[in-house]
């Protein structure tokens, strides 16, 4: 014959339906908040990845100014636009821009952020100074959907020297 236990069973196996939909809840309610945060997040990393890869490019164009003894271009690959890609070029001597006399030193891929207030193009003295423009350059970079303070801006002074600082999306 056999014999039954007479101890209750406990049902301390699992989650009960009730524990299973709070955390459920917990989850959505973190999930609802933390996305955005994480796209704002992207989104900053993205845009200063960026501005810092223009920052040092314009750096390098200013050492191998230097190093060679000669002018530099920076110039955009299509005209006026520079999140298509630019470019860093020895100038032949003439200090005028020819995409086919100058010597190329280095291209660079487009960017995803938009460019604004760039001039057509930069050059850079043999001591590394910015001649053209002939006044001091402020570039921004904007992100697609850009929120808070997202926005980069390059400033080059005449001095040749160049940084970033973060501004207001609305700037």
């Amino acid at each position: 014959m056999a014999t039954q236990s007479t101890t209750p069973r406990t049902h301390g196996d699992g989650f009960t339906l009730l524990e299973l939909m709070v955390a459920i809840a917990i989850l959505a309610i973190i999930a609802t908040v933390g996305v955005p945060a994480f796209n704002n997040l992207a989104r900053d990393s993205g845009v200063k990845a960026e501005a810092n890869l223009l920052l040092n490019s314009i750096h390098l164009a200013r050492s191998e100014a230097v190093k060679r003894g000669s002018a530099v271009w920076i110039a955009p690959l299509t005209s006026n636009d520079w999140s298509s890609g630019w470019e860093i070029r020895i100038d032949n001597g003439d200090n005028t821009f020819s995409a086919t006399g100058d010597t190329l030193f280095k291209r660079f891929d487009p960017l995803k952020s938009s460019i604004s207030n760039a001039p057509a193009r930069l050059l850079l003295s043999a001591q590394g100074n910015l001649v053209s423009p002939t006044a001091a350059v402020a570039i921004k970079l904007k992100p697609n959907g850009c929120e808070n303070n997202e926005q980069r801006q390059l400033n080059i002074e005449l001095s040749g020297r160049a940084s970033l600082q973060r501004i207001s999306c609305s700037s």
